[in-house]
């Protein structure tokens, strides 16, 4: 081959590799700048729930703290429906620019996408994960009229009782899973009564007429100071702060066993890695804050703070764990 050619393609070769290897940094800082630049509008975090759920509780806390260090509103979206799937659908549809965020939940990224009959969305693939804000661990309670004290005893009477029955905050939700695995698990046979209107579910549970319930923990700790109903273990895999006396599921009976309903800032998949990242930071201070530690408190919820990629991934694992609790249990999607 010429000597000139061979020359001349040498430093077109040479030219072509130095041209690649500047791009990089230059697309970095690229969106090192644009994420800068952001935000210059307010945002929107939409809430797969309705307006007063633990849901939106926690979005309304992260939403003031984004807001207060972000320097730019925060908009609240409630977009309930669908085991929380109409929200992840808004979220899933919205530009990843920064600008739509999403408190996604084990329900709308979770269970709800497996219960439901069609969801528009891959819960894992079509999001970007930030923050896992924090859990929320049921409780398995009885009646004070029951004698149990543990789960052992509960399993132990439901064993001699087939007729016996308890609720849950709904067919399909974490607390209803849960039930359904640890009667599963337990040989027993338990009845779960599902209503429409969970506050007459607690007067049905506190007056005596279901003798168990899983529920929320916050909803259930007035019914336990007074004396109405006996907490038997929670479902989460350590103890939970609000009720340090009460044990664990796992520790009393089932080691490895751990329901909780969890709550997290998502955003659409291709949010540029630098939004992601100061969104994490900013809400990894907010909840060192005496506030957000006094409200997580109130409503018995147990701070993580997961980052992105821990998330991402767990949100991954998490789904595949739900998915074969559904099939064990036999539990009917919508």
């Amino acid at each position: 081959m010429n000597s000139r050619i061979l020359s001349w393609r040498r430093t077109r070769i040479a030219a072509a590799a130095l041209a690649a290897a500047a791009a990089l940094p230059l697309a970095a800082t690229c969106e090192d700048a644009s994420a800068q630049a952001w935000p210059s509008r307010p945002i929107r975090l939409i809430v797969p729930f309705s307006a007063g759920s633990t849901a939106d509780i926690i979005a309304r806390l992260a939403g003031s703290q984004l807001s207060r260090e972000l320097g730019q509103g925060v908009a609240i979206d409630n977009r309930p429906g669908a085991a929380g799937t109409i929200g992840g659908a808004e979220a899933a549809r919205a530009a990843p620019d920064g600008y739509t965020l999403v408190l996604g939940t084990v329900a709308s990224h979770g269970t709800g996408t497996l219960m439901m009959a069609s969801v528009p969305y891959d819960p894992v693939r079509d999001f970007q994960a930030i923050t896992l804000i924090t859990n929320a661990p049921g409780l398995l309670a009885v009646h004070a009229s029951l004698p149990v004290k543990s789960v052992k005893d509960l399993v132990a009477l439901a064993r001699r009782d087939p007729t016996m029955n308890y609720t849950s905050s709904g067919t399909g939700t974490t607390t209803h899973l849960s039930g359904e695995f640890l009667w599963s698990r337990t040989g027993v046979k338990m009845t779960h009564v599902p209503y429409r209107a969970q506050g007459q579910a607690i007067t049905d549970f506190v007056g005596g007429h279901l003798p168990v319930m899983v529920y929320a923990i916050p909803a259930l700790r007035p019914y336990i100071y007074s004396g109405k109903i006996h907490p038997v273990a929670v479902t989460s895999i350590r103890r939970v702060s609000s009720l340090p006396a009460v044990p664990t599921v796992a520790e009393s009976m089932l080691p490895g066993f751990d329901f909780t309903a969890w709550f997290g800032i998502m955003a659409p998949a291709g949010t540029p890695r630098p939004i992601v990242d100061r969104v994490h930071k900013v809400m990894l201070a907010a909840m060192e804050t005496p506030e957000l530690k006094q409200q997580f408190a109130a409503q018995g919820l147990e701070p993580v703070g997961m980052g992105p990629d821990e998330f991402q991934a767990f949100m991954k694992a998490d789904l595949q764990r739900w998915r074969e609790v559904i099939a064990n249990t036999g539990i009917k999607g919508q």
